[in-house]
C-alpha cells in the first residue's frame, strides 16, 4: 500500500562504506589510504554506500567518489539532496574546498566532487541527506593521519642524520650531579620533597601548592595565561620536565640552581606569600616532616635562630630539588622514528612519520628556512638561553627588562652557586662556579630577552611564552612570519620567508614531541 509504503520509509536506517584501496604511498607519491567502515545516521532513515572512483584518492589534490543511496531494505533511492561538509576532528579545520554532489548518474547513483584532504589528522565528513520521505544527518570518521606515510627512510642526508641525533632523546645524557645539593641523588630526600611540592599548608592561606602550578596532568604547568599562586603573577608557568638540564632557572634565569629556584615561590608575596620561618615552623610541628628531615640533615633549629632557620629552608629546597630531578621526558614518536632511522631500520607503523610530519621536521631544522633549531636545539629542544623575539607584549609587562635584570638578580642572590649554602666544599666557589663567571651580564641582547622554553610536551603546556600571550600553537608559530617590532630592546627576529603550508608543518612536525614523563608512578601524582 502507498501510505504503508511512506510510513516504512521514515524508518529507513544509515549505514556508510569507505572503499578506497588501500595504498602503499611514497613521497612521490602523496595518495590517501583509508579503511572500510559503517556508520549509522543519526535518526537512522537512509543507507548509503561510498566508494572510490579511481584506486587511491591522491592526497591534497581534488577527487571524487560514487554514492549510492537505499533503504534499510535495499529499495533505492533516485530523489534525494545532499549536501556535504568536513573538518578535521584534531586541529578544527575545515575542508579547504565546497564538495558538491550531483543529481543522478544513474538511478540512485550519485557522483560526490570537489572533495581535497589537505591535512594529516582524523577527518569527520557530515552527510545532511533530505529526500520527500524525510531529512537525516550522516556523520562519519576518516583516519587520514596514520594512512599518509612518507618512505621510512625519506632520504635524509648525512647531515641532517647528525641534526637528528642531537635532537634525538637517546643522546641526552644523565642529569649531571649537583654538588651544590648534597642531597641531590639521595632517594629519601627526593620522598621528602614530593611531600614539599605538595603540601598546601606551606603557603600564607594554606591553598598554594607547588603543585598548584606545576600540575602533573598538565605536564607539570597550570593551563593558565599567568600563574596564578595567592594573587596574579606576571608570569606563565613553565614545565618542570627536565629542569635539572637547564643551568638558569625562571624566565629570566635569577636562579642558578633547582634548589635555589625551589625556595623562590615560598617568599613571593602573589605565590605562596608566606616565610621561611613559618614553613619551618610546619616542618617542626609535623611529626613525619621532623623526622625525615633530621634523618636527612640533623636537628632542626629553634623558634628565633635565624641563621639554622635559613638553612633548613634551604635544606627543603634541596628536597624539593631531588624531587624534580626525577621528573625526566620520555621518548615519543619523533625519538622512536630517529632511533629507526640512526639504526637504518625501518620505523614500527606507529611511529612512522607522516609525510606533512616529516616536512615540518625538514623545514624545522633547516638554517635557511624555519631556523628554529638556531634557539631550540638538543635533546631537550632549547637552548636554556636568552633571546628577545618581541611576542606581542603589552601593557606593564611590555617594560620587561628580562634577561638584563635577571642575570643582575642571579649575581646578586645569597642563594646562589657562591653563597654559604652551597654544599661543595671541596672546590673555591668563586671559581666552580662556571655559569656565573662566564655570564653575560650588561650585553644590549639581554634586554627584553627570556629563556628559550623547551617544544616537548606543548599539546599541555599552553598558553605559551612568559607572559602566556599565545593561546594556541598556532598564534606562537605565527608570529615568526610577521614578527612583532621588540616593546623593549631590540628583537632578534627577521621574518621568515615560507609558505602557509610549512608553517602548517611545523605545527604538524612538533606533535610528534608530545608523549608521556618519566618518573616514578607515586610521583606523578599527591603522596599517599
Amino acid at each position: 500500500m502507498p501510505g504503508h509504503r511512506s510510513v516504512i520509509s521514515i524508518f529507513l536506517t544509515v549505514s556508510l562504506v569507505l572503499l578506497l584501496a588501500s595504498v602503499t604511498v611514497s613521497a612521490g607519491s602523496r595518495n590517501l589510504q583509508t579503511s572500510a567502515h559503517q556508520t549509522v545516521s543519526q535518526k537512522g532513515l537512509f543507507k548509503i554506500s561510498l566508494t572510490g572512483i579511481t584506486n587511491a584518492a591522491p592526497f591534497n589534490k581534488l577527487h571524487h567518489w560514487h554514492i549510492q543511496l537505499t533503504t534499510r531494505r535495499g529499495r533505492v533511492i533516485s530523489d534525494a539532496t545532499i549536501d556535504v561538509t568536513g573538518k578535521t576532528l584534531d586541529h578544527d579545520h575545515n575542508l579547504p574546498t565546497s564538495p558538491k554532489v550531483s543529481k543522478e548518474i544513474e538511478r540512485g547513483h550519485y557522483l560526490l566532487e570537489g572533495v581535497k584532504f589537505d591535512r594529516q589528522g582524523a577527518w569527520q565528513l557530515k552527510l545532511n541527506i533530505n529526500t520527500p520521505a524525510g531529512r537525516d544527518v550522516a556523520v562519519f570518521k576518516i583516519p587520514v593521519d596514520t594512512a599518509i606515510w612518507a618512505d621510512w627512510h625519506d632520504g635524509w642526508s648525512a647531515d641532517e642524520r647528525r641534526i637528528l641525533k642531537s635532537l634525538w632523546l637517546g643522546s641526552l645524557p644523565e642529569a649531571a650531579p649537583d654538588p651544590s645539593n648534597a642531597v641531590a641523588a639521595n632517594s629519601a630526600a627526593a620522598d621528602f620533597g614530593h611531600r614539599l611540592f605538595f603540601d598546601t599548608r606551606l603557603s600564607q592561606n594554606g591553598e598554594v601548592a607547588c603543585a598548584t602550578c606545576h600540575i602533573p596532568e598538565l605536564a607539570f604547568t597550570d593551563g593558565r595565561k599567568m600563574a596564578q599562586g595567592i594573587g596574579q603573577t606576571r608570569r606563565n608557568a613553565p614545565t618542570i620536565i627536565g629542569a635539572a638540564y637547564s643551568p638558569w632557572l625562571f624566565w629570566d634565569g635569577r636562579k642558578d640552581s633547582l634548589w635555589s629556584q625551589a625556595l623562590g615561590p615560598f617568599e613571593n608575596p602573589v605565590e605562596h606569600g608566606t616565610s621561611r620561618a613559618k614553613i619551618i615552623a610546619v616542618v617542626s610541628r609535623d611529626q613525619d616532616y621532623r623526622r625525615r628531615y633530621q634523618a636527612l640533615f640533623g636537628a632542626l633549629p629553634k623558634p628565633g635562630d635565624r641563621a639554622g632557620i635559613t638553612r633548613a629552608f634551604t635544606n627543603l629546597g634541596k628536597s624539593i630539588a631531588a624531587y624534580e630531578r626525577n621528573i625526566m621526558p620520555a621518548p615519543t614518536k619523533f625519538d622512536r622514528y630517529v632511533e629507526a632511522i640512526l639504526s637504518n631500520k625501518k620505523p614500527a607503523p606507529k611511529d612512522q612519520l607522516s609525510i606533512e610530519e616529516i616536512a615540518g621536521l625538514k623545514v624545522f631544522i633547516s638554517d635557511n628556512q624555519g631556523q628554529c633549531i638556531r634557539c631550540h636545539n638538543g635533546p631537550m629542544f632549547t637552548d636554556n638561553h636568552f633571546h628577545n623575539i618581541g611576542s606581542h607584549i603589552v601593557g606593564e609587562d611590555a617594560a620587561e627588562q628580562g634577561r638584563a635584570t635577571g642575570i643582575h638578580l642571579a649575581l646578586s642572590d645569597k642563594t646562589n652557586c657562591r653563597s654559604e649554602f652551597n654544599d661543595d666544599v671541596k672546590l673555591d666557589q668563586k671559581a666552580a662556579c662556571t655559569e656565573l663567571q662566564f655570564a653575560r651580564q650588561n650585553s644590549t641582547e639581554l634586554v627584553g630577552a627570556f629563556k628559550t622554553p623547551t617544544l616537548r610536551y606543548l599539546a599541555q603546556t599552553a598558553p605559551y611564552m612568559h607572559a602566556g600571550q599565545f593561546g594556541t600553537l598556532e598564534d606562537a608559530i605565527w608570529q615568526y612570519r610577521d614578527v612583532p617590532h621588540a616593546t623593549v630592546g631590540r628583537s632578534e627576529l627577521r621574518d621568515l620567508i615560507m609558505s602557509d603550508a610549512q608553517f602548517r608543518q611545523i605545527e604538524d612536525f612538533l606533535a610528534t614531541l608530545n608523549g608521556p614523563i618519566r618518573a616514578p608512578a607515586k610521583y606523578l601524582k599527591p603522596p599517599e
